[in-house]
């Protein structure tokens, strides 16, 4: 049975290194459900942590937590187990994408953020703001909804652009996985569309069409093709691996 808050969560312990990846085995191999269980049980403080950030309605806490155990099963399905990396790592990927992707479709209008509530219970905020947020967590007043000449709404004016510690801990581990499956990606290309990709999308600094034309001695339309060709692969795989489709626009 999965845990319904995030407080259940929090009080399953972690498996082990070895109980992990022998869990995810005996589910890749034989489809054993008892072990596909025990390991999005022991990972559901992942996806209920995902969704209190996004909302402080109960039930909508459950319904994105629900998507995020989902995306833990299609990380269990996904997870490659000769790779070096823990699987709450590669996990927080997928349930970033299933929370964040639900939201939206839960609520037009998402609830008031997490930290803003927390500003307002320890007196640090404006007794103004507070009244905002007030009415807001009582559904009288759409976040979203214009305020002063219309250029600016009651969230951009509450939201922090600031990142907590656990926020900038999950963003880099997002970059570590980002960057070992666009490495993995690149083992899949000919070597003279892995060195355009490079050259004209992984560089600091791209080069030009031209440039690249030139220093690789062919026309600049074969060049097109041969990057249109490599970009084709390299959206398959990525999406394939749980890549969101608006990150590779």
């Amino acid at each position: 049975m999965m845990p319904d808050s995030v407080q259940a969560a929090a009080r399953i312990p972690l498996l082990e290194l070895d109980e992990e990846r022998n869990a995810i085995r005996r589910w890749q191999d034989h489809g054993d459900q008892e072990a596909l269980e025990l390991l999005i049980r022991s990972h559901a403080r992942q996806a209920w942590s995902m969704a209190v950030r996004y909302t402080d309605n109960p039930v909508h806490q459950e319904d994105l937590a629900a998507e995020g155990v989902l995306g833990l099963i299609r990380a269990a399905d996904n997870f490659d187990l000769g790779q070096d990396v823990r699987f709450s790592t590669y996990a927080g990927w997928w349930v970033m994408n299933g929370v964040t992707s639900a939201a939206t479709r839960i609520r037009s209008v998402i609830d008031v953020p997490v930290r803003a509530v927390t500003e307002m219970r320890s007196g640090k905020m404006a007794e103004e703001d507070q009244s905002v947020i007030t009415m807001a967590m009582q559904g009288i007043v759409a976040l979203d909804a214009p305020m002063g000449d219309g250029t600016q709404s009651f969230m951009d004016a509450l939201v922090s652009a600031d990142l907590t510690p656990e926020e900038t801990a999950a963003a880099e581990s997002l970059h570590q996985v980002q960057r070992r499956l666009i490495e993995s990606a690149m083992t899949g290309l000919n070597d003279e569309e892995a060195e355009v990709i490079r050259r004209r999308k992984l560089q600091p600094v791209p080069e030009t069409l031209e440039e690249l034309a030139d220093a690789m001695e062919m026309s600049r339309d074969r060049l097109r093709q041969v990057e249109r060709r490599a970009m084709t692969r390299l959206r398959r795989f990525l999406l394939d691996n749980g890549f969101h489709k608006a990150m590779l626009n």
